[in-house]
């Protein structure tokens, strides 16, 4: 399995680079820089991933391009925050490709699982509603696939949002734990909405386990300082339900390999 990366990896496009080479690591991926690569690229991708962090970046018929050349490939365009109103105003890249660069990792597991023939697939053509209908119905997603279901401890100002936080995690197999008993959790999922409020929360806490952040504006630069105190990964709360259960099943999976966890 092939996967090809294109694009400018700005600090950015850092989650969208970490997310191909976790999710996709099985597979042999190849970065080139530049659009004006391609003629360099001696295979055929099973993936194609474009980063891309501003308007116009690339040209209007590039997709037409990169479809003629690789017509068995899947594509997936992953935008930064200049590029937020490129559907309204632009065309070069459809709706069923485009998708925030900070919710990458969910796409591309779901277009992972598309080319391992687990998963429905839709056509470039494919509309707002078709899409959503699609990243709405996942396979069931389960924590406790092994039979050990983790431990999560949810932190958040919202009582109600807390609830549905936890309410979510249970209904995919994880065992929800107090925050008196945060110390025993496997992974902590933390909102950081407002985030000037919280961030001296952060800076004043000691956590143990590892922090998966839920904000609903994540800038990128507000990911960044988010990352530096010590959330391991941010989810925005309006990206597709399985981005966090990923990024919960990631974490977690992480914290079994350290040496001197339980």
């Amino acid at each position: 399995m092939y996967v090809l990366l294109i694009g400018n990896l700005t600090p950015e496009m850092e989650s969208v680079s970490n997310s191909v080479r976790e999710i996709c690591s099985e597979a042999r991926i190849l970065e080139i820089t530049s659009i004006n690569l391609i003629p360099t690229v001696n295979i055929n991708p099973d993936l194609i991933i474009v980063c891309q962090n501003w308007p116009d970046e690339y040209g209007p018929h590039i997709l037409d391009e990169l479809v003629s050349r690789f017509p068995l490939s899947r594509f997936v365009c992953c935008y930064g925050v200049w590029c937020e109103s490129d559907g309204r105003t632009r065309s070069t890249w459809p709706f069923s490709i485009r998708v925030p660069a900070r919710s990458a990792a969910s796409r591309i597991q779901r277009e992972m699982e598309i080319i391992e023939s687990n998963a429905q697939i839709f056509p470039l053509t494919a509309g707002r509603d078709e899409i959503f209908l699609w990243e709405s119905s996942t396979v069931p997603l389960r924590l406790d696939g092994e039979g050990i279901a983790p431990r999560i401890c949810v932190f958040s100002g919202d009582s109600q949002y807390r609830c549905m936080l936890e309410d979510q995690i249970r209904g995919w197999g994880g065992e929800i734990v107090r925050a008196s008993l945060q110390d025993t959790a496997d992974a902590i999922v933390y909102d950081l909405d407002p985030w000037e409020s919280v961030l001296d929360q952060l800076i004043n806490r000691t956590l143990i386990a590892p922090v998966i952040g839920v904000m609903g504006l994540a800038h990128p630069e507000v990911i960044v300082a988010a990352k530096l105190w010590g959330a391991r990964k941010v989810v925005t709360k309006l990206a597709p339900e399985a981005e966090l259960f990923h990024a919960i099943r990631s974490v977690c999976e992480f914290r079994e390999h350290q040496p001197g966890d339980c």
